[in-house]
């Protein structure tokens, strides 16, 4: 997690919402959209697209890329209704792969928003919303986890 910079800001916004974690999606991998997403992003990783290729490595066939979990559309969990700011952005992500996705796995999807503080930089007060999504295989099993940093700040404009 980003680190925590102490500001005189108090934020408004639904403390009732941090940490509630809900289910966002669950989703069927079967091994053509593996190997069509490894041929999209250019892999050729024969793990990705060879059945006999992942079974000698153990697995019962193709793996999936480990940002295979970005094609899953997933709906938008619980909302913070963070007032800060007059525009927002994406501020990045960091992701653990703890597991292979494989083809015929189903994926179940939570969420929640695990913070939310507020930041002061040389240009000025920024407010940090911090989402955590973890991906389950159907065996209940982590295989992936992504902390999602979404940023609120003022913007002059030129009206």
């Amino acid at each position: 997690m980003a680190d925590k910079v102490t500001s005189n800001t108090e934020l408004d916004y639904d403390r009732s919402v941090i940490g509630v974690e809900v289910e966002v999606g669950t989703f069927p991998v079967p091994r053509d959209q593996i190997v069509a997403f490894a041929v999209v992003v250019g892999e050729t990783n024969p793990l990705y697209l060879d059945d006999d290729a992942a079974r000698a490595q153990g697995f019962r066939g193709v793996v999936a890329p480990p940002t295979f979990y970005t094609v899953f559309p997933l709906e938008g969990g619980l909302d913070p209704k963070v007032t800060f700011g007059n525009t927002g952005f994406n501020a990045g992500q960091h992701c653990e792969f703890l597991e292979p996705i494989q083809a015929g796995d189903t994926i179940t999807a939570r969420t929640k928003v695990a913070d939310v503080f507020a930041k002061t930089g040389r240009t000025g007060t920024m407010a940090f919303i911090v989402r955590e999504t973890s991906f389950y295989n159907q065996e209940g099993r982590l295989v992936v986890r992504v902390e999602h940093f979404y940023v609120r700040r003022n913007l002059e404009r030129d009206d």
